[in-house]
């Protein structure tokens, strides 16, 4: 086991970090599979409005892959089906009936599990709806089950602002995380690595060579799987790396042992305005109003996520399939008269601009406000402060704008994805949308590889 201290990044100093405390939410009225989620995938649906539906039905396919399954994760019946532009398939919403009867799969048992093969833990996964928990870099996507992954990378950790405290949801659930993560090494012939945060109170033990474990400690992004990877085994062109998050390690345990599609989640309900900041358990899919019930939700911004990386979803959204945090802050919009003269106590900033700048830093409350306009991109040493991977961030940008993917490959752009330079956009005084445009490369790299 090795420790690793980084030191580039950088903490935002949120209020409304949600308090130690699970509450179990009763069982929503509704909840949606959003193809959106699930990046580059083609959904042919297998259901229609009225279908009944149990816990682990399918409800869509992909076209490339039909063999992946995206299920429900409540039993009821399918009430809506919302397409947006050109119809692309946006929610497939299920009507629960609160019972959550379930399909039943093959159960495996501890014991047998260290005996199978890679054909029949991934056989047992596409079966029961479980595949999608893997995802692969490069380009962040659904793992392709035909593929053999270098290793696989289990994100223990979290730093994003207001992040959940992954310790603390893996209380009491140390066994079936550590029978996912076997049931990973049988899905690789490299190396499964286990990524924590420094000191971690995860109860866990190595039980093969195959499997490590590494502490990780230092700002945001230190928590980021690209930073693991780039660290422990790095990519190179032609590589394919797997990664899981550590809640779905566990549902992969728990589906081993009962044979039931396993549809929890536990998510960190964050935000200065919220209400009722804790650890909900819930399942995949809940609407974001069942989650912030009693917090007034006019002008504000709700986000399935992190607000560096999350998506706006609105209040009459769902969670993301991958999210274990909802945010929620204040819409900007406010004009400030002469606002550049003021000297600034009360605002934040990365830069010296303000003089809250040489005061000790204290929490803080932020709204939307971008608190400036668009710019063209200068050439400076900002963006590499905020990233955590050896890379020159300007000139990838600057390959990416030009088309030039031979020139951005070298520069590292496979082991790259948008949410390891979310600090770069934060902090950019050009406004610019980094993300975005390293977002921009990967998909322009797939598409002509």
């Amino acid at each position: 086991m090795a420790t690793y201290n980084l030191r580039k990044g950088r903490d935002i100093n949120l209020k409304g970090k949600a308090a130690k405390e699970f509450v179990k939410l009763p069982l929503p009225k509704q909840i949606a599979i959003q193809p959106t989620d699930f990046r580059g995938l083609k959904p042919r649906l297998l259901v229609k409005i009225g279908d009944v539906v149990k816990v682990g039905t399918p409800l869509i396919v992909d076209k490339k892959h039909p063999e992946i399954k995206f299920v429900s994760s409540a039993s009821g019946k399918v009430c809506a089906i919302n397409r947006g532009e050109k119809r692309l398939l946006l929610e497939v919403v299920i009507e629960t009936d609160g019972k959550q009867d379930a399909e039943k799969f093959e159960t495996v048992g501890e014991q047998k599990l260290k005996t199978l093969t890679k054909k029949k833990v991934t056989e047992l996964m596409l079966n029961s709806g479980l595949w999608p928990i893997i995802r692969q870099r490069p380009f962040s996507k659904v793992a392709n089950p035909e593929d053999n992954p270098k290793s696989i990378f289990v994100r223990a950790l979290n730093t994003d602002p207001l992040g959940p405290d992954v310790d603390f949801i893996l209380q009491g659930k140390e066994k079936d995380f550590q029978l996912g993560v076997e049931a990973l090494t049988h899905l690789t012939e490299g190396k499964v690595f286990v990524c924590t945060k420094k000191d971690t109170q995860i109860k866990f033990s190595a039980t093969t060579k195959n499997i490590e474990t590494h502490q990780f400690s230092g700002p945001h992004p230190t928590g980021n799987v690209s930073t693991h990877i780039h660290l422990l085994d790095p990519i190179n062109k032609g590589d394919i790396v797997w990664y899981v998050e550590a809640q779905d390690v566990v549902r992969l345990g728990r589906f081993f042992t009962n044979g039931e599609y396993p549809a929890e989640r536990v998510v960190a309900i964050t935000g200065d305005i919220v209400k009722n900041r804790v650890y909900a358990q819930t399942i995949i899919g809940t609407p974001v109003s069942a989650l912030l019930q009693g917090t007034a939700l006019q002008n504000t911004r709700c986000i399935s996520g992190s607000i560096l990386s999350g998506k706006n979803v609105g209040k009459n959204g769902f969670l993301g399939f991958y999210d274990a945090q909802v945010t929620v802050i204040p819409e900007g919009g406010r004009r400030e008269f002469l606002g550049w003269l003021v000297p600034g106590f009360g605002k934040y900033t990365f830069s010296h601009t303000y003089a809250s700048a040489f005061l000790p830093e204290k929490e803080v409350s932020l709204d939307t406000d971008e608190n400036g306009g668009h710019r063209a991109i200068v050439l400076n040493h900002l963006y590499d402060e905020y990233v955590s991977l050896d890379i020159v961030t300007y000139f990838l940008l600057k390959a990416i704008i030009a088309g030039d993917i031979e020139e951005a490959e070298k520069l590292g752009i496979l082991e790259c994805d948008e949410e390891d330079f979310s600090l770069c956009t934060f902090a950019c005084p050009s406004k610019v949308d980094v993300g975005a445009i390293i977002r921009k490369g990967l998909d322009l790299i797939e598409k002509e590889s």
